[in-house]
């Protein structure tokens, strides 16, 4: 994180048979209901580490890759891709946190955030980690997280500003702000009122940023690239 994009693809390293692929050892928790593999390696020259968390019968919940970095002579863990097999159940946040406890005070978040998946995640998890620390890579300093000023953490590719400062963001809405709205009881006047209130163009640039990219506009927040930016535990 903390750039927002829709996809990252995971496949290049997570398959149903991972375990055939990599030599896990399994890590003693003292989670009953779970199981925690590890498995460390090199990655083009870097130590790599690979986290698989399983249910009690071993079957796979998430997955999360580590990669060791050098920021200002100091070694640190980043997050290079994480994936909840199974989806919504909390099994990405348990696994974060049992990595936190492993790398603890080298923990950092990547320079990419997804939304809703990772983006949600995060809000959750700085909410239990009060002493996490919002870490300017580029200049070397660490500041407290203050969750009511989202935007010091999570931006959007220099890429992406050129599109933001082209669109019409007066006509684009949120779902549930258009949810809400009586479009009449027959289909062909729901889409006649939605294509109104938001045209083809705006539709097709709504689907390029988020909704929380949206929300910094109508509040005419400054939106910047926060690529430096990561999370620190």
């Amino acid at each position: 994180m903390p750039n927002l994009i829709p996809f990252i693809d995971t496949s290049e390293y997570y398959h149903s048979d991972i375990r055939r692929y990599y030599e896990f050892e399994e890590i003693e928790i003292n989670l009953p209901a779970f199981k925690l593999f590890h498995f460390e390696g090199l990655e083009k020259e870097r130590e790599m580490h690979l986290y698989l968390l399983t249910n009690s019968k071993e079957e796979n919940l998430a997955i999360l890759r580590l990669v060791a970095v050098d920021l200002h002579g100091i070694t640190y863990y980043q997050i290079c891709k994480s994936y909840s097999i199974v989806i919504q159940k909390g099994y990405g946040e348990t696994l974060y946190s049992l990595c936190f406890n492993i790398h603890n005070g080298s923990f950092i978040s990547d320079y990419i955030n997804t939304l809703p998946g990772s983006y949600n995640l995060w809000k959750k998890i700085l909410r239990k980690n009060p002493n996490a620390i919002r870490y300017d890579t580029k200049n070397n300093r660490k500041f407290p997280i203050d969750l009511e000023d989202e935007f010091l953490i999570w931006g959007v590719p220099n890429s992406f500003l050129e599109i933001i400062l082209q669109t019409q963001w007066e006509a684009v809405i949120f779902e549930n702000e258009y949810e809400d709205l009586d479009y009449g009881e027959s289909e062909e006047s729901y889409e006649s009122t939605f294509v109104d209130y938001l045209s083809e163009n705006d539709k097709m640039e709504r689907t390029l940023l988020s909704d929380f990219i949206v929300e910094a506009l109508k509040k005419k927040k400054k939106i910047k690239d926060r690529s430096d930016i990561v999370i620190l535990i």
